[in-house]
């Protein structure tokens, strides 16, 4: 029980997962209900035959998800390597709010570098924003941080292959 507590405090502190910082989208899997899913409201696109949606997230709310119970499988199965670590006693909980914090403190820097917000822009990933923003002739602090918050991410957070 105390683990699904920290997970679920952990989590809700987060939010990386779903606010389009870790990932650009996701992809539906076959036990997926396309039809619920259109039904509760959200926003699927195809590529061939293959669903998904884009993140961030539109039923992520103030680090909960709205529709929790009828997420997709892949966001039910999604631990990150925090997660996995405190599972598996290498880390504590408090180390992994610590590594949250850092995160989100870089994420908050690169984007201090973006333009002004505009709606339309709130429904793409910190990637795509970044991507939209920058270019070659990009000043080396801004590629930098954003190589910084890359490097952060695949390392404590994206459970890479």
């Amino acid at each position: 029980m105390f683990m699904s507590d920290a997970a679920t405090r952990l989590c809700t502190n987060c939010g990386l997962c779903c606010n389009g910082v870790l990932f650009d989208l996701v992809r539906l899997q076959p036990q997926d209900s396309v039809q619920e899913l259109a039904r509760l409201g959200m926003k699927l696109r195809r590529k061939k035959t293959q669903p998904w949606f884009p993140q961030p997230c539109q039923f992520l709310k103030n680090c909960t998800c709205t529709i929790y119970e009828h997420r997709p499988t892949r966001c039910r199965l999604f631990e990150c390597h925090q997660l996995k670590r405190l599972r598996s006693g290498q880390t504590q909980e408090e180390d992994v709010l610590q590594m949250i914090a850092k995160a989100k403190a870089l994420v908050a820097e690169l984007e201090a570098f973006l333009p002004d917000e505009d709606p339309a822009t709130q429904s793409i990933s910190l990637e795509e924003r970044v991507k939209a923003a920058f270019d070659e002739t990009t000043a080396s602090d801004v590629k930098q941080l954003h190589l910084q918050l890359k490097r952060l991410l695949d390392r404590e957070f994206r459970l890479l292959d």
